[in-house]
């Protein structure tokens, strides 16, 4: 039962998803160094999300629906919030007049770990992968525990993840490093990253209205 599991993992990582198109538009905008951090936070987040599951914790947000569409809420948002920033310095750059380069990003990598698993933890995709179809694949008659082949599937996926992000991220930088080194240049790459962003942002604040539209229609007067 491995091989069907590996292929919904592989579905799911090139799926071009929040995850997926947060780390690429990081590498066009601020480099591989910084995409691949952002990475770490993503697999990382993912992490968290296996363990919780081991531990039995993840039953509560099923159970409290509402929970889960506050956590994907405040995810969008952040989202949102990370285009509205891309653009203004895509503005600034493009304001500014002298032939220097924008100043490079200067957040540091720990706040970078922290945004991938906030966006990995937020992102309905994973969560759904994590609470309804990694299950299916744990066995009762395994030697194992339900928890311990839990934590060795999520581990599996995790250890994918880099195989398939990492060298759409260096594509993504070898295009970058062609163009940084102007203020135009710099700017246009902010400026491409921030509507990537916004798509980003679109697909699940339309799925998380539409299911609240549902519910309301659903509801007697």
């Amino acid at each position: 039962m491995i091989t069907p599991y590996v292929i919904g993992c592989i579905a799911l990582i090139i799926k071009p998803g929040p995850d997926l198109m947060c780390t690429l538009a990081t590498a066009i905008s601020e480099g591989k160094a910084r995409a691949s951090t952002l990475m770490a936070g993503l697999i990382l987040g993912c992490w968290l999300w296996v363990a919780l599951l081991a531990a039995g914790v993840a039953s509560f947000f099923t159970d409290h629906p509402t929970m889960m569409t506050a956590i994907q809420i405040v995810g969008v948002a952040y989202i949102g919030y990370l285009a509205f920033g891309s653009s203004r310095e895509a503005w600034a750059g493009f304001r500014q007049r002298d032939g220097h380069a924008l100043t490079p990003a200067a957040a540091r990598g720990w706040r970078l770990v922290g945004r991938g698993i906030f966006m990995s933890m937020s992102n309905p995709l994973t969560i759904l992968f994590f609470l309804a179809f990694l299950p299916n694949f744990t066995r009762e008659d395994s030697a194992c525990a339900p928890a311990v082949q839990v934590l060795l599937l999520g581990t599996l996926f995790c250890a994918l993840v880099p195989f398939i992000y990492f060298p759409i991220i260096l594509v993504a930088d070898f295009f970058r490093a062609r163009l940084v080194g102007s203020v135009k240049a710099t700017a246009s790459l902010k400026l491409v990253s921030a509507p990537m962003l916004v798509a980003v942002v679109a697909v699940p604040a339309g799925k998380i209205i539409s299911s609240k539209f549902v519910v309301a229609r659903a509801l007697p007067l």
